[in-house]
């Protein structure tokens, strides 16, 4: 069950991660559609500024789960790699647990803010009033994922603990 979990998982943080390549292809050439539109036809498209600003928070919460389970972020290992192997991996397991523990509270916090913004009906700012809860929700479904792959990366790094005794 658990292995079959870890299957779907995959492929949900491989699909997100597609969406946010989709969404950057997007806003990338409709920025230069709108610069063009702006200055050759001194036209431009009035929603793709708050379009683009609404996607710029997308991308990194539907990719950074992906990109920490790919060991893919920056990480600065001055210190670590002056550890033994064991210290090494209880250094891991900590920033792990810490890093999912910090995860769920953005998750909790990120859904309470979404759904009280879906139940008040409240309405972005900008050209396109979107319902901001469509704004928001990315924040606590990307902060979910990334949680999940916090804590099976402090499962992993126990392993590794254990395997060194």
């Amino acid at each position: 069950m658990i292995k079959i979990f870890g299957i779907v998982f995959d492929k949900i943080l491989v699909i997100l991660f597609w969406l946010a390549g989709v969404l950057l292809a997007f806003t990338t050439v409709g920025t230069c559609v709108d610069t063009l539109c702006r200055y050759l036809l001194n036209r431009p498209i009035p929603w793709m500024l708050e379009l683009t600003e609404y996607i710029m928070l997308y991308i990194p919460f539907l990719a950074a789960a992906i990109v920490l389970k790919e060991k893919g972020h920056i990480k600065i290992d001055l210190i670590t790699e002056r550890l033994s192997p064991k210290n090494k991996a209880r250094v891991f397991f900590i920033e792990s647990l810490v890093g999912g523990l910090t995860m769920w509270i953005y998750t909790v916090f990120g859904a309470n803010v979404t759904f009280d913004f879906y139940k008040r009906n409240v309405l972005s700012l900008e050209y396109l009033k979107l319902p901001a809860y469509l704004v928001l929700m990315v924040i606590p479904i990307g902060s979910f994922f990334l949680m999940v792959q916090f804590f099976r990366d402090s499962v992993n790094d126990f392993k590794q603990i254990r395997q060194q005794n």
